[in-house]
């Protein structure tokens, strides 16, 4: 019995150097770990691999440097699950080759390996590793906080504040001035908040004083956006006109039915309506007496 414990210890010992870089014409071709997942949902992670004529002794996993399953294809018991509480595995979706992770949680996130050993003699071991980063993605669109019930004019200072909603991790802010990005100058970053569940909340702040420039044909936009990878792409936004230059002149609104025309600078709107007509029947009566005078 000591003897074969003795083979066997010598034998793990030769198939982790063999992992720690011996060249072999074994090799894993892919390693597929997703490199974001969104909290709660399902997994699959890939493992593709090349043999060069050998047999497949077993395909192992690792969580974070720790063993959480083992495939065994000449094994009564194929497919092994290691004590975990950090991953679900569906074993009836799995193969070894595919692995199916169910329901995720935040404990999931982290470094994930596939390591492949060849039959005896050779007992060829090779490995690759990824690392994967559950995410948790923001209920609501970031907000922008401070004075936006007013009108802004020229002159006056802008100071305002997005807040993200909680994520995992947190999002990466950006303030927009009439969709071009607000020089670093005019942005003020605050010191992340975690909270209590793990989740994060990011603030970042606009501070600037406005120009005529930054009114586009009398139209200010302010706005934020939120992302985070590829996940998640959220914005709240700010628009309004320059009250300075929405009305140019006021003018009174004329009766309905009445004529309104306008001259140059000093001269008058009138109203010829009722005018006009008393002088079309005079005209008309005049008409009237000179033909019958005619005759």
């Amino acid at each position: 019995m000591r003897g074969y414990a003795e083979m066997s210890t010598a034998i793990l010992i030769a198939l982790t150097l063999l992992c720690q870089g011996v060249e072999s014409s074994v090799r894993v071709t892919s390693l597929h770990v997703p490199r974001h997942a969104v909290r709660y949902s399902n997994q699959t992670l890939t493992c593709s691999y090349e043999m060069a004529n050998k047999k497949l002794y077993s395909i192992k996993w690792y969580h974070n440097n720790k063993e959480f399953l083992r495939y065994t294809p000449n094994d009564d018991t194929k497919l092994v699950l290691f004590n975990t509480t950090l991953i679900k595995v569906n074993m009836e979706a799995s193969t070894g080759e595919t692995v199916v992770l169910q329901e995720i949680d935040l404990s999931a996130s982290g470094k994930y390996m596939c390591e492949v050993h060849t039959e005896y003699p050779e007992f060829t071991c090779v490995d690759k590793e990824a690392t994967m980063t559950v995410v948790v993605i923001p209920e609501e669109q970031p907000n922008i906080e401070g004075d936006v019930t007013g009108h802004y004019g020229v002159g006056d200072t802008v100071k305002l504040n997005c807040t993200a909603a909680p994520s995992i991790p947190e999002a990466s802010l950006v303030w927009f001035i009439n969709d071009k990005q607000a020089p670093k100058e005019f942005v003020h970053e605050y010191e992340l908040e975690k909270l209590s569940d793990g989740l994060a909340v990011s603030r970042l702040g606009l501070d600037f004083k406005l120009s005529q420039s930054d009114f586009i044909h009398g139209e200010l936009k302010l706005k934020c956006t939120a992302t985070i990878a590829t996940l998640y792409h959220s914005s709240d936004e700010h628009s309004q006109q320059d009250p300075t230059a929405q009305v140019k002149e006021v003018r009174e609104r004329p009766e309905e039915g009445s004529l309104v025309t306008s001259t140059d600078e000093g001269s008058s709107s009138t109203s010829v309506s009722g005018g006009l007509i008393k002088r079309l029947l005079a005209l008309h009566a005049t008409l009237l007496i000179t033909l019958h005078l005619l005759r």
